[in-house]
């Protein structure tokens, strides 16, 4: 082995701080996967957030569907249904997965990823696909050309690249660079959106704060707070929009049609609700009652439930999730704690600029 001088040292120094550093910046878990059939066959990576399962792919593979089948990189091959929720610029779109496959979804959104250092060598890259029946295919390319948005992949002898690839992940080194969201069919080169492009593209849908303590779990009910501890909102962070519509309608199990309507003027809005008697409460779970507000863009959309044990503050987060538009009530399991109160935190609601609203709150003693 030849001498290290000094000057060399440095440099190896530099080089693996350098490695590590970026090893830091991507070490978030990589989104996972799947086959998907809607308009077009295509690719969709997965990513989950507050307890939920999402599948990113290019809006020209879902064309003017509104719903999509699934199927998972996974041993299992898990299957999925998915739900049409947003449309974004480069082509981008984003559905709620739902089935055995959202049990194995991918990571969460992660930052915004540094990869010019990574890019700044054009050299080997992989395409990676699922393919139908849930095996994971690699393609081998080269990565001849960077942009600020787009990378453009040249495939190696015998690793084609063919359109219904859109959505497939763009892999430098084990780290994700670029979605594959064209195909020259003359050339046969692949166009990818910049993964960190993609990434910016997306935090208005994923950027909220939270970390789940609990799961969020589905499950049909009636449509009003009808069962339970005999709760009372106390405090609310901002008012109803009308007299009808006041925070005590979220408890109110005489009128099982009342509603509350809040203005969402700043958001998070709170709400405290007082269990009965003078003591804590165990509590397991809460049920979110949203049938019958209208329109469903004043539903909440990501929000987070708190206890506190002495009902004098000391907040405790147990839960967080998001609530869908085309959820007609949402049970939320967690461990249990004791309570005495409850307060429901929203964030946001799907986009009505009048009204937040839920039909019911209700609040189970754990047994």
């Amino acid at each position: 082995m030849g001498h290290i001088t000094r000057h060399n040292r440095q440099l190896l120094v530099l080089a693996l701080l350098a490695c590590l550093s970026f090893q830091a910046l991507t070490a978030d878990v990589p989104p996972g996967q799947a086959y998907i059939r809607a308009g077009e066959n295509g690719q969709a990576l997965l990513l989950s957030r507050l307890g939920e399962c999402y599948a990113v792919t290019p809006a020209h593979v879902i064309g003017n569907d509104l719903f999509a089948t699934l199927v998972g990189g996974y041993s299992d091959k898990p299957q999925g249904d998915a739900d049409l929720l947003q449309t974004f610029g480069y082509d981008l779109s984003i559905l709620r997965v739902t089935g055995a496959l959202a049990k194995q979804c991918g990571g969460p959104l992660a930052n915004v990823p540094a990869l010019d250092s990574l890019l700044s060598v054009r050299g080997a890259a992989n395409v990676t696909s699922v393919n139908e029946d849930g095996s994971i295919t690699r393609r081998n390319v080269t990565l001849n050309d960077v942009g600020l948005l787009y990378l453009h992949l040249r495939p190696d002898s015998g690793n084609e690249l063919f359109k219904g690839l859109s959505g497939s992940l763009v892999l430098v080194a084990d780290n994700p660079v670029g979605i594959l969201m064209s195909v020259d069919p003359e050339t046969g080169e692949g166009r990818a959106l910049r993964y960190d492009r993609a990434i910016e593209t997306l935090r208005p849908f994923f950027g909220l704060p939270g970390g789940s303590a609990g799961k969020a779990v589905d499950k049909p009910v009636p449509n009003a707070a009808s069962a339970g501890l005999h709760a009372t909102v106390v405090s609310w962070s901002s008012p109803p929009i009308g007299a009808e519509y006041r925070a005590s309608n979220l408890t109110d199990k005489e009128d099982k049609n009342s509603i509350w309507y809040a203005i969402p003027d700043k958001f998070p809005l709170e709400l405290v609700i007082q269990l009965p008697g003078d003591r804590a409460h165990k509590l397991d779970s809460l049920r979110l009652i949203g049938e019958g507000v209208t329109p469903g863009e004043r539903l909440p959309r990501d929000f987070e439930v708190l206890v506190s044990s002495t009902g004098q503050g000391n907040w405790v987060p147990v839960i967080n999730g998001t609530y869908f538009k085309t959820d007609s009530d949402k049970l939320l399991r967690f461990a249990p704690v004791r309570a005495r109160q409850v307060m429901l935190r929203i964030y946001s609601n799907w986009g009505d600029s009048d009204a937040v609203g839920l039909s019911g709150i209700e609040i189970p003693s754990a047994r």
